[in-house]
């Protein structure tokens, strides 16, 4: 491809990327119903005009958000599961410095797609294609860590569900206080009390980390 057909194609990603991004706001302030053409553009300070040179219409767009929930709020997690390796408990931990210590996952966003799907039979579906993404990883990795298909399946859920309830009810603990919670819920959920050498916020944090405890000279 010529230099000017790399830089146009650069452009006009970056165009659509701006209208997604300006749309995912929208869609976790205001909702659904928010979320209409000239509201996009009035944010973006350009005429609803330009909107057409990125997308062919607004079921373009709302797939395109579909797609940016999904790559923002579940894919992380998938890869730092898988790059965790077999170690159910190391998993665990991948999984807590994507959802508790990083900011790229944001529970606003999830709230606002679950409740998009009330009125879109598409969201609806891809809402459930992601849910049952993330149980059967959750699932996967309490089988790494040794119960049973079933039991497996129970806590899956029931961390999954933990999950949910925690990012709806928008619960906004002291930052220490939910890293000393998380030895707790650690406990609870794996039945592993690894983190609970851990006496101080830091130390939790530095283990989820590493995946060392306190004191480790591997560390």
């Amino acid at each position: 491809m010529p230099q000017s057909g790399r830089l146009q194609s650069r452009m006009a990603h970056a165009a659509r990327e701006a209208w997604v991004d300006a749309a995912r706001d929208i869609l976790i302030s205001g909702g659904f119903p928010a979320l209409n053409l000239r509201g996009l553009a009035g944010s973006l300070g350009v005429t609803t005009g330009a909107f057409y040179s990125a997308f062919s219409g607004l079921e373009d767009l709302h797939e395109a958000l579909r797609q940016k929930w999904r790559d923002q709020n579940t894919t992380p997690l998938v890869a730092a599961l898988t790059d965790a390796g077999a170690d159910g408990f190391r998993q665990y931990l991948a999984g807590l410095r994507v959802t508790v210590l990083e900011t790229g996952i944001d529970p606003r966003f999830d709230n606002a797609v679950r409740e998009w799907a009330h009125s879109s039979p598409r969201t609806a579906q891809v809402l459930a294609e992601v849910e049952a993404l993330r149980i059967d990883l959750l699932a996967r990795m309490f089988l790494a860590l040794g119960f049973d298909d079933k039991r497996a399946q129970i806590r899956a859920r029931i961390t999954y569900f933990h999950q949910v309830g925690y990012g709806a009810m928008e619960i906004h603990d002291d930052p220490d206080e939910r890293l000393l919670n998380l030895r707790f819920y650690a406990e609870a959920l794996t039945g592993r009390s690894d983190l609970m050498v851990c006496g101080t916020a830091e130390e939790v944090r530095a283990f989820i980390l590493t995946g060392l405890p306190p004191g480790s000279k591997s560390r």
